[in-house]
């Protein structure tokens, strides 16, 4: 196919402002443009925004309590937990077969088996305390067997019906 100069001018002009129409475009094979339209892309941000934010809600500080106590109608009262009484027998200082009786989180520790047994009845009219608080008996490797059953007997005369043995 042979171009006239005046058909060679004509090709040069499209050409050029085809180059100018399509700068920055993609084309795809048959000369269509292919562009992204931004604006639904952005309506839809902005509607996500604005869904977000009017249905945040906004909690209060976990820290923050509200000092207001209920009325002594409104709920029942609440047990105390339970904590063990651990009641400890170790060798005594008084030579061989003596025991020393020790009960966790108390000054004075009881002398011998009937004031452990006095002690632990004092204990059921204290809050936290009664019949099902746990009593654990601890005793030493080298505690005679008949000091551990004293222990035993002296729990039960107190009338505690919960009482475990534990290893020190």
């Amino acid at each position: 196919m042979i171009l006239t100069p005046a058909a060679r001018r004509q090709r040069r002009r499209t050409g050029i402002a085809h180059r100018f129409r399509t700068r920055g475009r993609r084309t795809g094979r048959r000369g269509i443009s292919i562009a992204v339209n931004l604006a639904p892309m952005i309506d839809v941000t902005f509607l996500l925004l604005i869904f977000f934010l009017v249905t945040t809600t906004f909690e209060r500080a976990e820290g923050l309590l509200s000092s207001e106590m209920p009325g002594t109608m409104m709920a029942p009262t609440v047990a105390l937990p339970l904590s063990p009484i651990v009641v400890r027998l170790t060798p005594g200082d008084n030579g061989i077969g003596s025991v020393t009786i020790r009960i966790d989180r108390i000054d004075t520790p009881p002398a011998d088996f009937e004031e452990l047994v006095a002690y632990l009845g004092e204990l059921h009219g204290k809050p936290g305390f009664d019949e099902d608080t746990p009593v654990v008996i601890v005793a030493h490797s080298d505690v005679q067997w008949d000091h551990v059953v004293g222990a035993w007997n002296a729990v039960l005369r107190a009338g505690c019906t919960r009482v475990a043995f534990g290893e020190p």
